[in-house]
């Protein structure tokens, strides 16, 4: 059954099952790659790495493990059966426990990408004075342009950040600046020379980066971004997977 779903160099993501019913952005999820099929419902994965740290998930623990087809996202359960190494390289073996089905709650597939991240954090003034104009509460001519100035301003206080990695529904990027759960950010990205995004995003999680002091990670939820652009997100998302499965098959 696996082989016939499953390759050696794709790429699954594993969620613990207690977290089943969480957000795609907002649950725990490692990133990890199969290395070997050894029957039809076993193989060996590669061991999560986060923050460049090794995450050795318990023996006995279950998953939910997904990955990406032409069709969508599938999914099944697994379970960790045992940790091993083999010529310096750590390793899991899965054993599947459930049937592949397409994952109806699961839109949208992580890619792991380093891409440079222009931000800026929504200040509560900003807020008010976009509800403001929004319903022309302004006194006249002379307010309306003070206004204008000010959101501006507002607009143009920009910080960096690395994205990490990106979906169709948010992304994680990290940054030295410190800010807080809940915060609502516009957020500047490229995916190449066509794919320009701009879409408000709201910081769902938060990490601090091991053995870098002071540097965070963000999770963040699409909040507004419009729909050409999440689908252009989406397409390219797959257009990577397709390039990476070529390349690791020599096909590139």
């Amino acid at each position: 059954m696996l082989k016939n779903i499953l390759k050696v160099g794709d790429r699954i993501e594993l969620k613990s099952i207690y977290q089943a019913r969480i957000t795609d952005t907002d649950a725990k999820v490692y990133q990890s790659q199969v290395l070997d099929i050894l029957d039809d419902y076993r193989m060996n994965v590669a061991v999560p790495i986060e923050s460049g740290h090794l995450v050795p998930l318990e023996i006995g623990s279950r998953y939910e493990l997904s990955f990406l087809t032409n069709n969508g996202v599938y999914m099944c359960k697994c379970e960790v059966k045992n940790r091993l190494k083999s010529n310096n390289v750590f390793y899991l073996v899965l054993d599947i426990i459930s049937e592949f089905k397409r994952d109806q709650r699961r839109q949208y597939f992580r890619l792991e990408k380093i891409i440079p991240l222009s931000y800026r954090v929504i200040s509560e003034l900003e807020m008010r004075l976009r509800y403001y104009m929004e319903k022309k509460a302004y006194k006249d001519d002379r307010e309306k342009r003070l206004v204008t100035e000010k959101l501006e301003q507002l607009e143009g206080m920009s910080l960096e950040g690395t994205i990490v990695n990106v979906s169709g529904g948010g992304l994680k990027f990290s940054s030295f600046e410190k800010h807080e759960n809940g915060t609502m950010l516009i957020v500047k990205f490229s995916l190449d020379e066509e794919i320009n995004v701009e879409a408000e995003a709201k910081i769902i999680g938060i990490n601090e980066v091991m053995n870098q002091k002071g540097k965070m990670e963000y999770r963040c939820e699409f909040k507004k971004i419009k729909k050409e652009i999440r689908e252009n997100i989406v397409r390219y998302i797959f257009s990577e997977e397709r390039k990476q499965r070529q390349k690791e098959n020599g096909l590139a």
